[in-house]
């Protein structure tokens, strides 16, 4: 087929060359055919460079998208795990107002749970932003550490300084035990964690127009 086509295209301009009233007409003719078929050739490769461009931009986004998607599912681990901290020190915190006597082993949770604060408090300060996301990203992602890592120093300084209060070589009555970690809770307690802005920033920069997320 590839060979028929040149043959028919010399069999046409033939046929043209002798039906035109005169040569300059088919020189005419031809310089018009040529012009167009460069200004072809000339948008076909245009278009032909966009579309490896933009397969490009998009196996880049996607490649963003997955270190994004990994970085992002081992940092909701670390979300849950303060999570489960701090239910947990509420809940050692609510049994021991409804208890009538002192017992140590308030004493020895929350030491146990400082213990877990701490080491997960050493781990999200050790968080990265992932390698090779662009700079917009990055940066979205370098705001969520630092705001996680002030939550956890929050978090931490309350389960803490309610292990010191519970102390039994500072204990002086339930009630005044109570009161203490009371005051601890309200003051020291951490802000919510709200990084709902940095997340869908990142996710709206990788979106591939036409594509779910």
């Amino acid at each position: 087929m590839i060979y028929v086509l040149p043959v028919l295209a010399s069999a046409a301009l033939f046929a043209l060359y002798k039906f035109l009233p005169n040569r300059k007409s088919f020189i005419y003719f031809c310089g018009a055919l040529l012009g167009i078929f460069c200004i072809s050739a000339f948008v076909q490769g245009l278009r032909s460079q966009q579309d490896l461009i933009d397969r490009a931009e998009m196996d880049e986004i996607r490649a963003q998208q997955k270190i994004f998607s990994d970085w992002y599912a081992a940092y909701q681990k670390d979300i849950d795990h303060l999570d489960r901290n701090w239910q947990l020190y509420h809940s050692i915190v609510e049994t021991l107002k409804d208890t009538d006597v002192y017992e140590l082993s308030t004493y020895e949770q929350l030491s146990d749970l400082e213990a877990d604060a701490l080491a997960e408090q050493t781990h999200i300060h050790a968080l990265n932003v992932p390698y090779g996301l662009d700079e917009e990203c990055s940066a979205a992602i370098l705001e969520i550490i630092r705001k996680t890592g002030a939550y956890v120093d929050a978090q931490t300084k309350v389960i803490t300084a309610a292990r010191t209060a519970a102390n039994p070589e500072n204990f002086i009555n339930l009630y005044v035990l109570n009161r203490l970690i009371k005051d601890i809770t309200i003051r020291e307690s951490p802000a919510g964690l709200f990084t709902a802005a940095e997340i869908s920033a990142i996710r709206e920069k990788l979106t591939i127009p036409g594509e779910d997320d």
